[in-house]
């Protein structure tokens, strides 16, 4: 690799590249690549509710990591660059672990409308009439017309939670049913199963268009996650870079590749793969002259460096582990960062063996011993009784009932272990429940198993299967400090 001729130069020139790929892997929510069809579906429907005052509701579907939101951020930039979406349309974008109430969702609706002159102190009898209210404010001009409006749901499940009224989503969704206005209702989940959430009502108004996106998967056609991943690295810890119109005959350089200059910035070329979109670098409030003084040379080292990097063993041993354990490309993203940060003009590039450490380190089991070590004694003990009751079931799924009985069958066993109301042990199980230490089954091998009768179903008889493997709750089990000697031995003997 090419040696920088002075320390201060090579400070310089990490601190750069250092500062440039921190802003790429961790502002950067607005670059997107594959999934072209999805993506074009979603283009499609906000583009058609924009221009054409069409109404239309979606759900998006898919784990976390795989870049939903991203794909959102995206279309909308491509969109703001086609249309003037600040008078067409209004973009309002709700979260469902903080708007899931509908009066802090009302209050953060009209907020982003900017009517909050027109609300005043009026005072509303129910949801949909300061919807229709807010909606009636928007409109203008001689025949009324109001302007377009998209509704960007994330964490759309939290809306639909049991015990509560699910007025936000009818209203919408009846609004682009009925259509007395144009509007675009997009609801981003990573829960397959969140039409089941759903209420009758709620479902007969929304479109049952469905959008998924999975992140080894593209058009249809299934690609391998390691090399997924690679490309991410590629992409992410690559620095923008063109061919030198001076020079069009000059040798191949490190690894074959043609030898490139970093883009000046006044003609740099934003769709280069490798480069920050400028709305990114203005809302992080920097400026592309910062980075002119970066040494062509020294950037061509470091891409010839990141090529090499995916194409060594350990690199690549290290992502398959990271494969295993996970899909989710932010907390590959947060890796990366970590290797990025510990750059300096002593050591100018990523070594192998850090990549592999700092994976291990993330993606090590131990996090789900802790997660179990950090649960009640009255959790664990469901947990063991679950485990149990599975193992002697050939794993089927469990539900409430079933572990109830078997840890009751324990308890009564056990004069030392304290009698617990059955309350407090369902309010446990919901607990295990929203940890995902144990996750809902549905049973496909029913003929009457359809949307409206798994919905009808009360919680204490839907069918859970543990989510967290055997070998985590025996090392859970023997180094809890604080666990009761009964339950240690019930573990290891599932005679009770």
């Amino acid at each position: 690799m090419r040696v920088l001729p002075s320390d201060k130069t090579s400070a310089e020139q990490i601190k750069l590249i250092r500062k440039y790929l921190k802003l790429k892997i961790m502002e950067d929510n607005v670059s997107f690549i594959n999934h072209k069809q999805e993506r074009d579906h979603v283009y499609d429907l906000m583009k058609r509710t924009i221009l054409h005052g069409e109404s239309h509701s979606a759900l998006m579907l898919g784990p976390r990591g795989s870049g939903k939101t991203t794909l959102i951020n995206s279309v909308l930039n491509q969109l703001s660059k086609e249309v003037d979406i600040s008078s067409d349309a209004i973009i309002v974008k709700l979260n469902g672990m903080l708007h899931h109430d509908d009066k802090v969702a009302l209050k953060s609706i009209t907020a982003q409308m900017q009517l909050e002159n027109a609300v005043g102190d009026r005072v509303f009898g129910t949801f949909a009439e300061n919807l229709s209210f807010l909606l009636s404010c928007l409109q203008c001009g001689a025949d009324r017309k109001c302007k377009s409006m998209v509704f960007l749901l994330e964490e759309f499940d939290m809306f639909c939670h049991s015990g509560r009224t699910q007025s936000l989503l009818y209203n919408l969704f009846d609004i682009t049913h009925s259509k007395q206005a144009p509007m675009c209702v997009l609801g981003i989940t990573n829960r397959l199963d969140v039409m089941e959430l759903l209420e009758k009502r709620v479902k007969s108004r929304f479109s049952h268009r469905h959008i998924f996106l999975f992140p080894n998967e593209d058009s249809g056609e299934l690609r391998s996650p390691i090399d997924n991943f690679k490309q991410v690295l590629l992409r992410l810890l690559s620095m923008p870079c063109k061919k030198a119109p001076e020079s069009p005959k000059r040798k191949k350089g490190r690894a074959g590749r043609r030898s490139v200059h970093i883009e000046e910035p006044t003609d740099v070329d934003t769709d280069d793969e490798y480069s920050i979109p400028e709305v990114v670098l203005y809302k992080c409030k920097t400026n592309r002259e910062e980075f002119r003084n970066l040494d062509p040379g020294f950037v061509e080292d470091w891409n010839s460096h990141v090529n090499s990097l995916i194409e060594d063993d350990t690199i690549t041993d290290a992502i398959e582990k990271f494969c295993y354990y996970t899909g989710n490309e932010q907390v590959f993203r947060n890796v990366l960062f970590q290797l990025i940060c510990q750059l300096s003009p002593t050591k100018p590039y990523i070594d192998a063996t850090e990549f592999s450490n700092t994976i291990d380190k993330t993606v090590a089991p131990e996090h789900r011993v802790k997660l179990l070590q950090s649960l009640s004694i009255l959790e664990l003990s469901l947990v063991i009784a679950m485990k149990h009751g599975m193992e002697i079931f050939d794993g089927q799924p469990m539900n409430f009932e079933m572990v109830l009985h078997r840890y009751t069958k324990f308890a009564n066993t056990n004069s030392s272990t304290q009698t617990v109301p059955r309350p407090v042990i369902l309010k446990a199980f919901e607990h295990l429940q929203a940890l995902e230490i144990i996750l809902p089954v549905r049973n496909t091998d029913s003929i009457y198993n359809t949307d409206n009768t798994t919905s009808r179903v009360q919680k204490e008889y839907k069918l859970f299967t543990l989510a967290v493997p055997v070998d985590d709750i025996s090392e859970a089990v023997k180094s809890f400090k604080a666990l009761p000697t009964e339950i240690s031995h019930w573990y290891s003997n599932s005679v009770f």
